[in-house]
């Protein structure tokens, strides 16, 4: 009894300590809940500040920028204030000179401006403008109207040993104004002997194209023409695989005109292995019409001599207007803090704009023969007397890559043609061996159509038949006499069954060699066809050949 009583106690002892061990682990639990609870809301606080970090930063940079910017657009509002004003200090009367020169020209041409006058602006802007190299031609061109020779010659003087190379583009042109076609040249030759082959403007080019269109008029002397020549010789010289460059790039623009062959001659195409040398060749062939025509157009297009006039006349002014050497570093400041102006103060933005504009002004100076390839390469933009111009330098290059470009693939024209139809092939010399190839290739099928035939034999077969009819029967009358009536009578029957075996096998022998001959025809028809329109194309290929090299075709341009 007491046994059973202290069990009793321990076990409610037990009890209760498992209930409060669940008690206490329960509690864990919720305070382990609660602590998940905290942490994933101070994450989420954490992520939520982070993101206003990240707000407050960019806000931060985004008003720095903002700010920084603000302070350039000030800054270049200023620095420009302050550059156009060192411009007006420094080279202030040099607009008045420019608006001067161009007045006198516009007063020469209507006559409306006395000559004192002229000469009075011309000498009071040569006191006030010292060091321009436009002043005394200013004056030079005072004296020219005035007829004082003695001053003119002074100021020219002052003027070339100034500036060399404006002051004798500046006189070139004036005279051509005024008619004065050999001062004209004089001074034009003085002009291009200041010029670098290898580094030559726009401007220079408007200058030679007009000059070889005769907008200067006649070079009775040749003063200007050695030059040009001596220029392309300069970069000849210069690089020493300059001819083979060029003969390259004539034969690259002439491939541009290939005429497509596969429409023209599809059954070469189709059958013959050789085509794409025959392509190869008559694709340029044919195309030498197109360029024919096409530098017929150059040397043969009218010129626009009034168009020419006013765009040299054109280039006078914008040679009176252009900036001086001095004037250039401010100019450039002043470029710079308009960008950034016009950027809203995003400096790196204006040094891009700035840095663009001059990159693509470096683009347009060039070596004078990559400025002639340019113009006849180049599209519609480009005046035809520039390609008359270019063509005019450059035919001796030119031809030599047509004659590149057509005799390149002319070795590998084939002498005969395989025509390959199914597993047959022939061979044609000139296209005149149809009859020929035909009949080798019906023999070819004839021996494909026996072998063919000759398989039948071997498929349908038909002693066996009868021969087994034979011996049933024989057996089957044996059995009729001394077996059984019944059972020689099944034999006879399987006799005759056997003998009639061999007519549906003859019939179907019959039909199968009926279908083979039909076959073989029709591949004939089909194959004869085809080596006549072969043929036919292989003549009419052979004859554009022969044509083309009896005209000796041997310069193009």
């Amino acid at each position: 009894m007491g046994d059973t009583f202290s069990t009793f106690a321990l076990e409610n002892k037990i009890n209760s300590v498992g209930k409060d061990l669940q008690k206490d682990i329960s509690q864990v639990n919720d305070n382990v809940l609660y602590m998940n609870q905290q942490l994933l809301a101070t994450n989420t606080e954490l992520q939520n500040t982070k993101k206003e970090l990240m707000k407050l930063r960019d806000d931060f940079v985004h008003m720095m920028d903002e700010q920084r910017k603000s302070s350039s657009l000030a800054q270049a509002s200023t620095e420009l204030i302050a550059v156009r004003q060192e411009m007006e200090k420094r080279f202030g009367n040099y607009s008045a000179v420019r608006n001067s020169m161009i007045g006198i020209l516009q007063a020469t041409d209507s006559a409306l401006v006395r000559k004192t006058t002229v000469s009075t602006v011309s000498e009071e802007l040569m006191i006030s403008t010292p060091n321009y190299w436009l002043s005394p031609v200013l004056v030079a061109l005072a004296a020219w109207i005035n007829n004082d020779k003695d001053l003119a010659d002074r100021a020219i003087r002052e003027a070339v040993k100034r500036d060399n190379e404006h002051t004798s583009l500046v006189m070139a042109l004036i005279c051509r104004r005024n008619n004065r076609t050999q001062t004209s040249y004089e001074w034009l030759s003085r002009y291009f002997a200041t010029q670098n082959s290898a580094s030559f403007d726009e401007d220079s080019m408007v200058y030679i194209n007009a000059y070889i269109n005769g907008i200067f008029g006649p070079d009775e002397k040749h003063m200007c023409d050695d030059f040009i020549s001596r220029w392309i010789s300069e970069i000849q010289s210069s690089n020493s695989n300059f001819d083979d460059e060029q003969t390259e790039t004539w034969q690259q623009y002439f491939d541009k005109f290939n005429v497509n062959e596969e429409a023209k001659y599809p059954a070469l195409m189709n059958c013959v292995k050789e085509f794409g040398y025959i392509k190869d060749y008559l694709s340029r062939i044919d195309a030498v019409d197109s360029i024919s025509e096409k530098f017929e157009t150059i040397r043969n297009a009218q010129v626009d001599q009034d168009a020419l006039r006013k765009a040299v006349d054109k280039k006078l002014i914008e040679l009176v207007n252009a900036d001086d050497k001095a004037e250039v570093e401010l100019r450039q400041k002043e470029e710079y803090y308009e960008a950034v102006k016009a950027c809203h103060g995003d400096e790196d933005a204006a040094r891009r704009i700035v840095e663009k504009r001059r990159v693509e002004s470096r683009r347009k100076t060039m070596d004078l023969v990559s400025h002639l390839v340019n113009a006849i390469k180049g599209g519609k933009d480009v005046l035809p007397s520039e390609r008359k111009t270019a063509v005019t330098f450059l035919s001796g290059y030119i031809n030599k890559g047509f004659g590149k470009y057509i005799n390149e693939k002319k070795g590998s024209f084939p002498k005969q043609i395989t025509i390959d139809i199914d597993d047959w092939t022939g061979q044609s010399s000139d296209g005149n061996d149809g009859d020929a190839l035909k009949q080798d290739y019906k023999n070819h099928l004839d021996q494909k159509k026996g072998q063919e035939l000759a398989s039948l034999d071997a498929q349908y077969k038909t002693k066996g038949p009868l021969i087994m009819a034979g011996i049933v029967a024989v057996a089957s009358i044996v059995a009729l006499l001394l077996v059984s009536p019944i059972v020689g009578g099944l034999g006879l029957v399987a006799a005759l069954l056997l003998a009639l075996s061999p007519n549906k096998t003859r019939k179907a022998r019959s039909k199968a060699e009926a279908d083979i001959t039909d076959r073989y025809s029709r591949l004939y028809e089909e194959g004869a066809k085809k080596i006549d329109v072969c043929t036919e194309q292989w003549r009419a290929a052979n004859n554009a050949v022969k044509a083309f090299e009896e005209k000796k075709i041997e310069k193009i341009a």
